[in-house]
């Protein structure tokens, strides 16, 4: 009984590590991405697109895409505003001086942190 047990308890953290594991090559193709292909805006916004429906799809959370949602609009805002009020700007740009691939990183970031978070607390990492 108390073997069946430990096993189960493994299991179920393995199964939380690779969910982390998902989050970070997640995380890390949102920034290569960009980085690779930032002259082809287009290219880098779809291959971007494709990556966050294919992590909404295993996530499978309406909170998740909403915050996603807030993030891909929140962040944009912010930084056509630094940009419109030259605090720095982009060499490569399609929409309000910013590259349009920006509002799916913005709304990667904030759906990553916010998974990620929801790892963590399944470990029991707590403050």
């Amino acid at each position: 009984m108390k073997k069946n047990l430990i096993q189960k308890e493994e299991k179920i953290l393995r199964r939380e590590w690779k969910n982390i594991i998902f989050n970070l090559v997640f995380a890390t193709l949102t920034v290569i991405l960009p980085i690779l292909f930032y002259k082809n805006i287009l290219l880098t916004t779809l291959l971007l697109f494709v990556l966050v429906i294919v992590a909404l799809i295993k996530w499978n959370s309406k909170l998740t895409i909403a915050i996603f949602i807030f993030g891909a609009f929140w962040g944009p805002v912010s930084e056509i505003l630094c940009v419109y009020f030259g605090v720095w700007r982009y060499s490569e740009v399609n929409f309000y001086n910013i590259p349009l691939w920006l509002f799916i990183v913005w709304g990667n970031a904030a759906a990553f942190l916010y998974q990620t978070a929801l790892e963590f607390k399944k470990l029991g990492i707590r403050r």
